[in-house]
């Protein structure tokens, strides 16, 4: 190859590997801002999970203590019925009797209004694990609350951006190979060009790699 016609196309490699340089950097370079993005989408899911987890745990709470509240009601009226039972009558019975509907009126207001009969279990006890687990449920569908994704594709990006800047460094060889190419004379400047292609290649190669498996 001719003098002249060699540095034309060292010329043009090098100006190659500048614009890959610059693909390779610009990719870098989102792939860390979205890094970060995906970080901040992570501490966004982990406070919409924690304020989730406070306002479901309260609100089971209040259910459960209005549960023991209608329990307590439930069998007082029952203790009533039993005290009616034995009386068998007079005006004794009459007040028994009231204070049996007032005491079950408001164990029923507090099962109709307070908490869900849903939860009741056959046996007479709540089962607030399972309205925990449905409202925990419901809180994921309406927000994300699920950090760990946004965190390990943080991490994947991140590894991502890093590979890139490896990439990187493989193409500044190459640059700095068909500078030599150019400047050199005899049989080296062939052999720098041959390095220049390789390292070039390989790095074209690896970044493809990269933006597809990742």
């Amino acid at each position: 190859m001719k003098t002249e016609g060699f540095k034309t196309f060292t010329a043009i490699m090098i100006a190659l590997v500048t614009i890959a340089s610059a693909l390779v950097a610009w990719r870098a370079a989102v792939a860390s801002s979205e890094a970060s993005q995906a970080d901040f989408s992570g501490l966004a899911a982990a406070i919409n999970a924690e304020q989730e987890q406070v306002l479901n745990d309260i609100t089971v709470s209040v259910h459960y203590q209005a549960f023991l509240a209608y329990t307590r009601y439930n069998e007082l009226g029952y203790k009533l019925q039993d005290a009616i039972d034995a009386a068998g009558g007079g005006d004794t019975v009459a007040s028994l009797k009231q204070l049996k509907s007032d005491v079950w009126g408001i164990a029923y207001g507090l099962q109709s209004i307070f908490f869900p009969s849903r939860y009741l279990r056959p046996d007479g006890t709540y089962d607030s694990q399972r309205e925990i687990q449905e409202k925990t449920a419901e809180s994921e569908r309406k927000q994300d609350t699920k950090p760990d994704l946004h965190f390990s594709r943080a991490d994947d990006l991140r590894l991502k951006a890093d590979l890139l800047v490896v990439t990187l460094i493989f193409l500044g060889v190459s640059f700095w190979m068909f500078t030599c190419a150019q400047i050199l004379r005899g049989t080296m400047k062939y052999a720098f060009a041959v390095g220049g292609m390789f390292f070039l290649a390989a790095s074209v190669m690896g970044a493809s790699l990269i933006e597809i498996l990742m």
